[in-house]
């Protein structure tokens, strides 16, 4: 049995054919059922940015065969075979994990180092939990992905490497929220970059996620989240989160420990009526954060409250750090994927010990299976 990995990326193909290899929605989840279908295939999860494909693999190497996937690649591109082969690139075993990790990282170690957020890196396991093409190897390499993701922002040796802005916003909000029992969040614009910022703060104390529903994408986001957690094993915390209309928005106010504005939002939602609302609710304000990434909000009406606290991503500038601290920073961050890998695949071995069997869709898989093979011989 082996992890494998192939892949393609804008380093590796040519700006004029990288459309080729572009999957819509529908094309994954085809992608994930007619590479589940090869022989040897156990597992396989799908990661898919702007600037990458990767399949990810848990194979019977006695019966799996590369060419499999290479034909596969070469059919669905229209590209010829040796093209193909040029441009994909592939990890087998922990080389396979510690890509991962690097990837989910937010680390930008180099120039043609790009990590990605972790959000594609969960969505990617939610696709193939939901296709039924993940199984435990690989459920258990992408949720380590995402804790290890989600894990770096609280790693003060660090912090040089980790100046991005969901990094410092986290960090932000960390240093001036409540540091005892639990806080309770409200998110107002509900978005990519917020939905981040919530990942790293949901499942760290027993408090509550309030999102206002602003749209569609506000519906969205908590069903992913809900779903997130679910798959991350943190069902316990769905009762925490909550999606309301405005007209709970006081209540949901008075009760926050945290306010998070997203980056899109025009309105000014804060004003110093709702405050006087808020305190005729609760005549003793408490220390509140607000956090606004839209810049929308008047920063005069929480001035004249010492409870209330204003900031935005700006107030937690990037540093510049001394080459020194810089290098013990890439020295610890090598020294934890050396670690996590390790515990991975330690894991991994057991695994493979009770490995099951992808559900019942092997059945048709192994239909269709004969279906793919004509075809791509055809076109070979």
């Amino acid at each position: 049995m082996k992890l494998l990995m192939y892949g393609v990326n804008r380093d590796t193909v040519s700006s004029q054919d990288i459309h080729r290899y572009s999957l819509t929605q529908s094309a994954r989840r085809e992608h994930l059922h007619d590479i589940a279908a090869f022989n040897g295939v156990k597992e396989v999860v799908l990661l898919v940015t702007d600037s990458r494909n990767e399949y990810y693999l848990f194979v019977d190497e006695k019966d799996f065969k590369h060419g499999d996937l290479l034909r596969y690649l070469s059919h669905y591109t229209d590209k010829m075979l040796e093209e193909v082969i040029l441009e994909t690139y592939s990890k087998f075993n922990e080389d396979v994990v510690k890509h991962l990790l690097h990837v989910s990282s937010s680390i930008e170690l180099s120039t043609n180092h790009t990590s990605e957020p972790v959000d594609v890196i969960d969505n990617a396991l939610m696709n193939a939990v939901e296709e039924q093409t993940a199984g435990n190897v690989l459920h258990t390499l992408f949720k380590k992905a995402v804790d290890f993701s989600l894990d770096l922002c609280e790693r003060q040796s660090l912090e040089p490497l980790l100046q991005g802005d969901v990094s410092r916003a986290v960090r932000l909000i960390r240093t001036t929220q409540n540091s005892h029992g639990a806080n309770h969040y409200l998110v107002i614009g509900s978005e990519g970059l917020t939905n981040q910022v919530i990942k790293h703060l949901s499942g760290t104390d027993q408090g509550s996620l309030t999102v206002l529903n602003r749209s569609h994408e506000s519906e969205q986001s908590v069903d992913e989240l809900k779903q997130w957690l679910q798959i991350t094993n943190q069902s316990n915390l769905l009762k925490n989160i909550h999606l309301v209309d405005s007209s709970q928005l006081l209540y949901r106010l008075a009760k926050s420990d945290v306010i998070i504005i997203g980056p899109s939002e025009k309105n000014l939602w804060i004003s110093e009526e709702l405050i006087n609302e808020m305190k005729i609710l609760r005549p003793t304000l408490k220390r509140q954060l607000f956090f606004d990434f839209s810049f929308s909000q008047d920063e005069t009406v929480f001035s004249r409250y010492n409870e209330l606290i204003y900031k935005h991503i700006e107030d937690e500038p990037k540093k510049v750090f001394l080459d020194e601290k810089v290098e013990a920073a890439h020295t610890a961050y090598d020294e934890l994927i050396s670690v996590m890998t390790n515990q991975y695949m330690i894991h991994y071995n057991q695994l493979q010990e009770c490995h099951p069997i992808i559900p019942a869709i092997k059945k048709e898989l192994n239909s269709r299976r004969k279906c793919l093979t004509k075809r791509i011989s055809q076109q070979v």
